[in-house]
């Protein structure tokens, strides 16, 4: 089983619930929720398991968790915080005890999605350690990898764009225990950014490891991010055209 960790317990800057009338997953793209769209992008990954990481204040006002079983016939984990955390690896960390440490796993952002097979990119992975989605950018809101002519991750940088890889907010491990190791790791170094910790920091943790991490490059035209009004639109507007 591959276990799938989706951490939706943080604030965000582009979206306001009290102005929007609800929070970012119900926001509506192409006539479908933003949790509709990013559920159904894992359908045909096979003998998986979602867990959600979600605020205790979106589950009682606007019962995100019902939702979500909805959605995933009732099979998804769900776990849920009073107040917000130091950051996603935070609160991925919170599903230290659901993670399988020698399954398989995960760590994906809940607003976006992918046009292509993830099942295909997930076998590219099985004879590495970890691996990263990757599409070009030099925007600073990324995070970013370093890599060799074989594309092995050398080191990760956040919000800096020290390459043209900008990481797609897809981090796959090989085992759990890989994850939770190098995520405790990360935090007792500090290795924080405005006083957040992000996932990416702890792939130089593997790396100090000797483990391998593929960066698997991916058409940017490919990856859709929904992190902004501003890209919902231009989603839509591709998408109705």
């Amino acid at each position: 089983m591959i276990n799938i960790v989706v951490p939706m317990a943080g604030s965000s800057f582009f979206f306001d619930e009290k102005k929007d009338g609800f929070i970012k997953p119900f926001i509506e793209i192409c006539g479908k929720t933003m949790l509709e769209l990013f559920i159904e992008n894992y359908a045909f990954v096979k003998d998986k398991r979602f867990i959600f990481i979600l605020k205790e204040e979106d589950v009682r006002s606007f019962h995100l968790d019902e939702a979500i079983g909805v959605l995933t016939d009732h099979k998804a984990e769900i776990l849920l915080i009073k107040n917000e955390t130091a950051g996603m690896l935070c609160s991925a960390l919170f599903a230290i005890e659901k993670i399988g440490e020698n399954e398989p796993l995960l760590v994906v952002n809940s607003d976006q999605i992918f046009e292509f097979d993830i099942n295909a990119t997930l076998k590219e992975f099985k004879d590495y350690d970890a691996g990263v989605l990757s599409f070009e950018s030099i925007h600073p809101r990324f995070a970013y990898v370093k890599c060799d002519e074989e594309n092995l991750v050398l080191e990760a940088f956040e919000k800096r764009p020290m390459s043209k890889n900008a990481v797609a907010g897809f981090y796959y491990f090989k085992q759990g225990s890989f994850f939770i190791e190098a995520a405790k790791n990360t935090i007792r170094k500090d290795m924080s950014l405005n006083g957040k910790f992000f996932i990416a920091p702890l792939l130089n943790e593997l790396i100090l490891q000797n483990k391998k991490i593929l960066n698997v490059k991916i058409d940017k035209n490919a990856y859709h991010t929904f992190y902004s009004k501003e890209k919902i639109s231009e989603y839509e507007r591709v998408k109705n055209a």
